[in-house]
């Protein structure tokens, strides 16, 4: 099992210059990854309930700072060298996959293939409002708009015509690096819908339960899940075992805990944290020199 840590890209703490820190540090100290949310914006008066707390309420508020993940892993391109860097979940359909395609690639070449895109349909209607896509039609749009973006990373020249989105063809260079010419893609949300997506056309899964259930028994609620992930996944022909699966934890939980991630399969751990980066870098530092040895 890997170690990532999570950036603070978003909450009381988020400034631009932690962030950077923070991603340096984790590199330095030997971190598989770092990882970042994403959001538009928090309204006011938040309608949507947000579906991984017991009670559906949102942890951020409006006057928190929430720093864009594209914005932040082109930085991240320029300013670490080694340590892979991913999104825990972007919600791709807010951006068009022909604009977000050329981006996301002009990313993972600058920084040498090192980019993983975890991508999720989404929760809050008020972000769907605001950029005019139909909420109702956003699984199948995320079927499209992955298929588009691959097209477009692994043929360099492709023409596309679909139910939600189509271009002439043209030359989308440069394409990734990685092998494949691709990025590899991580499903988020823990509903059937997303597991499906996930065992059909994913490279992995951000693994994830209800917020009720994981509150009541977080490590059943997530076997569940992932026996359900793996039989959807023999459907399919392949095996649960292929996939890249990205569970999350939080930084001071004890190693007994994170054992149970690890004998669940759970491939890389990204670890949370909020409070200011001094804290972040220092109980970081602490978990790699302490809690990473006996797990490995």
């Amino acid at each position: 099992m890997e170690f990532g840590l999570h950036l603070p890209n978003a909450g009381p703490f988020a400034n631009g210059p932690d962030i950077l820190r923070t991603a340096k540090a984790a590199e330095d100290l030997g971190f598989h990854s770092v990882w970042l949310f994403d959001h538009l914006f928090t309204p006011t008066n938040l309608e949507s309930k947000y579906p991984y707390s017991p009670d559906g309420e949102y942890p951020m508020l409006p006057d928190f700072p929430f720093y864009d993940p594209l914005s932040v892993m082109a930085t991240l391109a320029g300013a670490t060298e080694r340590i892979k860097f991913g999104t825990r979940v972007l919600i791709a359909t807010y951006r068009h996959p022909v604009v977000l395609a050329k981006e996301l690639a002009t990313t993972d070449a600058l920084a040498g293939g090192r980019m993983i895109l975890g991508v999720g349909a989404g929760w809050m209607a008020e972000e769907f409002d605001a950029v005019d896509v139909p909420m109702d039609q956003r699984f199948a749009r995320l079927d499209e708009h992955i298929a588009l973006m691959r097209e477009a990373w692994q043929q360099g020249t492709v023409a596309h015509e679909g139910r939600f989105y189509s271009h002439c063809e043209a030359g989308f260079g440069p394409q990734p690096p990685q092998p494949g010419n691709t990025i590899p893609v991580i499903v988020g949300g823990h509903g059937d819908a997303a597991l499906r997506r996930a065992a059909r056309w994913g490279d992995g899964w951000a693994v994830s339960a209800a917020g009720d259930k994981l509150a009541a028994d977080p490590e059943g609620a997530v076997r569940e899940r992932m026996d359900t992930l793996s039989r959807f996944c023999d459907e399919e022909g392949r095996s649960i075992d292929d996939l890249l699966l990205v569970g999350q934890a939080f930084l001071g939980q004890p190693a007994e805990s994170l054992k149970g991630q690890a004998d669940l399969g759970i491939d890389v751990i990204d670890l949370m944290t909020f409070a200011p980066a001094d804290q972040v870098i220092e109980e970081a530092t602490k978990f790699m020199n302490e809690v990473a040895p006996a797990l490995a």
